[in-house]
């Protein structure tokens, strides 16, 4: 028996694929969004539907393993070469049914994570026999032994997994491919600057960091305005950058400035802000941890027992998350009330 329980973006693909009138639309979402409960949900995201996509979740997580310890015990032969495109094909197939067909988030990100995996490492192999670097055995050892060291290797590999991942997504459309999007193209800007640069890029890598999270959190916007009411699957792709960019943003500022009070301080007001304007908790998030450190350092100066001072920072750190929990559209609803007659508004949530 199939769920009956459906959402606005299920109604709203009824009116695409016009089996709903769009007037009738328009007057059942309102209906539904006048009745439904004052403290709205508006950031969801699913890993699972039940037991069953958890049960498939870890049958192809047991699958992959064996493929991988399998593979591995291959050496410079003709299986060794063959094994790994019928294991691609495999999980080709097993993508199209479980990603494509049954729609199951987890399932399918151990799918794409196995496939990816497998693709990356054949292209090494054939990078290494492109410019005869393969000795006469050869392993998957030799294979990532060549891979870290290799900077050339690094880039190949940062290229061809975000590719991989911007192709699942338009197929499947999986909004958690949106992470390993993000991880991509970190891989591909880090790795074209150490091509560049080489090992001195080092001394420069909170500023990378920074760069890159500012990077992943503008990329969040611009996806998450192309969902503001968070019905058409747009905003959940944007929830995977805003929880990668957010905390690479925050932690490595904190890093520069030795998570200074001058400094942390106004980014934790602007992460708090930024959270409410886009209704996002991901920044907040990362935000509190630096409140927790720096309640600490200020009951440490003031040389409170070690003991009593865990317990304060933990009151004020619990006290702060559970204030935004049952007051957070109020406070959306305070900071954004001056900008109400604005035009940029209709991009952002509503309150």
């Amino acid at each position: 028996m199939k769920n009956n329980q459906y959402s606005l973006a299920d109604i709203e693909a009824a009116v695409s694929a016009g089996a709903l009138d769009r007037a009738a639309y328009t007057t059942l979402a309102q209906f539904l969004t006048s009745h439904a409960p004052e403290a709205i949900e508006t950031e969801k995201f699913t890993l699972f539907r039940g037991m069953n996509d958890i049960f498939l979740a870890l049958g192809i997580t047991v699958l992959s393993i064996g493929w991988f310890i399998l593979w591995g015990l291959y050496s410079n032969d003709a299986v060794f070469w063959i094994a790994p495109l019928v294991a691609m094909a495999g999980f080709v197939v097993l993508a199209e049914y479980v990603a494509g067909k049954l729609k199951a988030t987890l399932p399918s990100i151990v799918i794409m994570v196995s496939l990816c995996a497998t693709l990356m490492i054949y292209a090494v192999m054939l990078y290494m026999r492109m410019v005869g670097t393969s000795a006469e055995f050869f392993n998957l050892d030799d294979v990532w032994s060549f891979g870290s060291t290799s900077v050339n290797t690094a880039l190949l590999v940062a290229i061809i997994g975000f590719a991989f991942q911007v192709g699942f997504f338009l197929r499947y459309r999986l909004p958690v491919s949106f992470a390993l999007i993000a991880f991509g193209i970190v891989g591909v800007l880090w790795s074209l600057l150490l091509t560049a640069f080489g090992q001195s890029l080092n001394q420069y890598l909170d500023y990378m960091i920074t760069l890159t999270g500012l990077l992943l959190l503008a990329l969040g916007v611009v996806v998450d305005t192309k969902d503001p009411k968070r019905v058409n699957g747009w905003a959940e792709c944007a929830f995977w950058l805003y929880v990668i960019g957010a905390p690479m943003t925050i932690h490595s500022v904190a890093a520069l400035f030795d998570a200074a009070a001058l400094v942390m301080i106004p980014v934790i007001i602007i992460a708090m802000l930024f959270s409410l304007f886009l209704d996002r908790r991901s920044p907040i998030i990362s935000g509190l941890i630096y409140v927790g450190y720096l309640a600490n350092s200020g009951f440490n100066q003031a040389a409170i027992d070690q003991s009593i001072t865990v317990a304060l920072v933990c009151f004020v750190v619990g006290g702060l998350v559970m204030a935004f929990g049952f007051g957070w559209q109020k406070a959306r609803h305070i900071v954004l009330s001056p900008f109400e007659g604005q035009s940029w508004r209709r991009y952002l949530p509503p309150t």
